[in-house]
């Protein structure tokens, strides 16, 4: 077994263990029961089955799995330099990228098996309790939400490289957090205005923030309401059309996801660990 094999699977023992893990399917697979109990007690003549449940989960998915993954991403290697144990890991045959690139990979793995153990539990539950109708939005969704943890864990190893010490990190990530998930849809819009009424500018403060992003994606995937998409989303969908738009998120939510985790593994490398 290589070094970067064994380091995959600490991670994924340790991230067993953590009760942010545990606690975030538990909640995702409870929260969409009592939607779907609600749902069906109300006598909903809809048939919209999986689509209602997965519309009440956007924004609960959107405030978790941001805090989750830029949690466990930020206390990743600063835990490890904290605890003196950084310079241990780098003495088996392994590089610096190749370790950053290790442990990234089984906090992906183990955030992506909570994502899918939570909407996996809720997903059976929903099945009988409602119509079948919706499940196409409903597996597309959670896909979204791994692309979304997936990038939000990369920005955590980008903080974790920068800290020393693991409170620091997780303060940085949850500033990060309030930042990108609380208060950026406010800013960005009257930031972006106050510099210039052009669409250009509503654009980049879509771009800006792959939360954002991740949450037009999902809004377009179950019903693209101007009214419930925002003045940044219904922009993109007036000047380039649905496609277009899920495309160019997409590729945000990408480009998100490899340039931290680009520049984290070059300022690692270059550290004296």
């Amino acid at each position: 077994m290589s070094a970067a094999t064994a380091i995959v699977r600490k991670e994924l023992r340790d991230a067993a263990r953590s009760r942010w893990l545990a606690g975030f399917a538990a909640t995702f697979a409870l929260t969409a029961l009592a939607l779907s109990l609600a749902q069906s007690r109300g006598g909903d003549a809809t048939g919209q089955g999986f689509t209602r449940t997965t519309a009440g989960l956007v924004n609960l998915c959107l405030l978790l799995v941001p805090l989750l993954s830029l949690s466990l991403g930020a206390g990743s290697v600063a835990s490890e330099r904290e605890r003196g144990t950084l310079a241990s890991l780098l003495s088996q045959p392994i590089s610096t990228t190749e370790l950053l690139l290790a442990k990234y990979v089984g906090l992906v793995l183990a955030v992506w098996a909570a994502i899918a153990l939570g909407f996996g539990i809720a997903g059976v539950a929903l099945a009988l309790l409602s119509p079948l109708a919706g499940m196409g939005e409903y597996f597309q969704f959670t896909l979204l939400s791994a692309g979304l943890a997936a990038t939000m864990l990369s920005l955590g190893m980008l903080i974790s490289v920068y800290s020393d010490g693991r409170m620091k990190a997780l303060a940085m990530a949850i500033v990060l957090w309030f930042v990108l998930v609380l208060f950026y849809d406010f800013a960005a819009i009257g930031l972006a205005l106050s510099i210039s009424s052009s669409g250009e500018t509503l654009l980049l403060a879509v771009l800006a923030n792959p939360v954002e992003g991740a949450r037009i994606l999902a809004v377009i995937g179950l019903e693209p309401d101007l009214r419930v998409l925002g003045p940044l989303g219904s922009y993109l969908i007036n000047e380039m059309g649905l496609a277009t738009t899920a495309l160019l998120l997409a590729g945000a939510l990408a480009a998100w996801t490899a340039l931290p985790l680009a520049i984290a593994a070059r300022v690692f490398s270059r550290q004296d660990c």
